[in-house]
């Protein structure tokens, strides 16, 4: 029977995204929402794209920061980088499609004897297809990443 070995493996180094810049994903994803929403507030066009961009950079920048870290060689950090970002990735998603709940309540209520001059969009749910699209690639881009990460790991290995 083989032994367990316990892996001492220092991963807090390399952690998944600075809390500044997953509040400004998450802010650029609302504020996307709330121009769906309420088109007749002045908020720039293209935030969905943005939110989208700004996803994949997170975690392009991790995986380029663990590339460089010397943690980035074991196995138990690079599994370590791809769980926390994609929970990273995950989080997003959840904050905005609950705050897309939210913003449906306030819509109805904002609607409520509102003359029709003034009347806010109720989104269906299909508005948030493309913030979906965006966390998908995020989080197949992670795996793609951590394929390469490895096979650049084998490589060094045989050398």
């Amino acid at each position: 029977m083989a032994a367990i070995e316990e892996v001492d493996s220092d991963t807090g180094a390399i952690s998944a995204c600075p809390a500044w810049y997953a509040f400004a994903i998450c802010a650029i994803g609302i504020a996307g929402l709330v121009r769906d929403s309420w088109p007749t507030l002045y908020l720039p066009t293209g935030l969905h794209a943005l939110f989208g961009a700004m996803l994949w950079l997170m975690v392009l920048a991790q995986f380029r920061r663990a590339h460089r870290s010397a943690q980035a060689l074991s196995g138990a950090a690079l599994y370590a980088l791809r769980r926390r970002l994609a929970r990273a990735v995950f989080l997003q998603l959840y904050i905005l499609f609950g705050v897309s709940q939210i913003l449906r309540i306030a819509v109805i209520l904002w609607n409520r004897g509102r003359s029709s001059a003034h009347l806010a969009i109720l989104q269906p749910p299909e508005n948030l297809r493309d913030y979906l699209a965006y966390g998908v690639f995020a989080l197949l881009s992670i795996q793609a990443l951590a394929v390469l990460q490895r096979q650049a790991l084998k490589r060094l290995a045989t050398r």
